[in-house]
């Protein structure tokens, strides 16, 4: 059975348990695509999953998550869902899936040959630049500096299916009315293009 979903919703799994009962999967990764700059992932990923219950036993699914060029972000291209007993996959078990939590789960969690998302190198000392930024972007208020460090966090944030409002918080240490604010500036200032809706960056 194949069941097609071009966007994924604004959630984040921070459960630790439920990390610790969905971490062990097989993943298989495909090129590699910047996702802001200093940051790079792979340009897709099957994700095979056996998480679902059912009556008949159980459901093993499998996600094709890809990044969109289009909308700079990492979107479940096709879910594949198949039961693991020969039995029926239904409409009920098929309502378990969590496709925005499993898509941050398959970005975020380590493989076995390291993160699946990396931090480049920046012998120039460009800015913005990869997932952390120096301590005293936010010191003085939304500058232009802060609010090209805004807009960064918020398109990494976009990509990765985090709210990316929370990441801009997260990453300034700012208060979350703080960081609308800011992203707003940021929008005004023409560092983001604007709001296309909940959740999106926007260009």
């Amino acid at each position: 059975m194949f069941c097609r979903n071009n966007t994924s919703s604004e959630s984040v799994l921070t459960d630790h348990y439920r990390y610790a009962t969905l971490a062990h999967v097989s993943r298989r990764f495909s090129g590699q695509v910047e996702i802001v700059p200093g940051v790079v992932g792979p340009e897709g990923i099957i994700d095979p999953r056996h998480v679902i219950p059912s009556p008949d036993g159980g459901v093993d699914i499998e996600l094709d998550i890809r990044f969109d060029p289009r909308q700079r972000r990492y979107v479940c291209h096709e879910v594949r869902a198949a039961s693991s007993t020969g039995g029926a996959v239904t409409t009920e078990s098929l309502r378990h899936l969590q496709i925005a939590e499993w898509i941050v789960l398959a970005l975020l969690m380590d493989s076995d040959e390291g993160p699946v998302i990396r931090e480049l190198e920046n012998p120039d000392g460009r800015e913005p630049w990869g997932k952390t930024a120096p301590d005293d972007v936010a010191e003085h208020g939304p500058t232009d500096r802060a609010l090209r460090w805004t807009a960064h966090f918020y398109r990494y944030g976009y990509a990765v299916s985090y709210n990316p409002t929370k990441d801009v918080e997260e990453m300034l240490k700012l208060p979350r009315s703080t960081a609308g604010r800011w992203i707003a500036a940021a929008r005004e200032a023409g560092y983001l293009g604007p709001s296309e809706g909940m959740g999106k960056a926007g260009g």
